[in-house]
């Protein structure tokens, strides 16, 4: 019975969306609008993203899994906030710094896939200790906008990683394509203006087979500071 009124609840959500744009001839997937910020989401592929208190090291645009990413190696320029201790991270080198791989969506058929597993690949490491971590952050209009991001381990022989990857979009966020693809059909049928996406990986050097836990609020601290960013900055709806 709960399966057949999930399943009953989704056809109306479809319903909802696909009626009114077939009924005016503007079909969704037959008349595709343009992105309204193509051109500040292209700047954040090719320059990276700035972030108060966050010192960028090198930044440059790379190839994953045949897409253009944003890469940037960054540390904090607050030592009492620093995810890894002042002494380690003023080092700056690859086993202190932070890594921040952004791919911004760039024109209007450039769907969110399989992201992670591009990462995965380039990375050549093993996962585990996966969970789900929930933040809100306040949007330029006071809105709270809820996000979900996924939080795991990835090592190799040389190094171990505190990960944290989503999808980040306007209104929303979460590491699963299926939930930008409904919330888009929803601002496109509210709005008929697409909802552009940039996908977030953000990984923190930790100690050897380290837990994630030691660094997970200072992670998780960033990854608001970037979303909030995003937000105002690439995401920003136009008016």
């Amino acid at each position: 019975m709960i399966k057949q009124s999930i399943v009953l609840f989704t056809l109306a959500i479809v319903v909802a969306i696909v009626v009114p744009n077939y009924w005016t001839q503007a079909w969704t997937w037959n008349h595709l609008p343009e992105l309204a910020q193509v051109k500040q989401l292209k700047q954040i592929q090719q320059q990276g993203l700035a972030l108060k208190g966050w010192q960028t090291l090198n930044q440059r645009s790379i190839k994953i899994g045949g897409h253009s990413w944003s890469a940037q190696a960054m540390r904090s320029t607050f030592p009492t906030e620093a995810i890894m201790p002042e002494a380690e991270a003023a080092l700056a080198t690859p086993q202190t710094t932070t890594l921040l791989l952004l791919r911004p969506q760039t024109w209007i058929r450039d769907l969110p896939q399989v992201d992670w597993m591009d990462i995965n690949g380039l990375q050549q490491w093993k996962t585990d200790s996966a969970r789900s971590i929930e933040f809100r952050v306040t949007g330029s209009n006071g809105q709270s906008i809820p996000v979900k991001a996924r939080f795991l381990r990835g090592w190799t022989k040389e190094r171990t990683y505190a990960v944290m990857q989503w999808y980040a979009w306007s209104t929303g966020g979460s590491p699963s394509p299926t939930n930008w693809f409904w919330a888009n059909q929803i601002t496109q049928w509210k709005t008929e203006q697409p909802l552009a996406w940039i996908a977030v990986s953000v990984m923190q050097p930790i100690a050897p087979l380290g837990n994630i836990e030691t660094v997970r609020l200072p992670l998780e601290t960033l990854a608001q500071q970037i979303q909030t960013a995003l937000t105002e900055t690439a995401l920003q709806p136009s008016p």
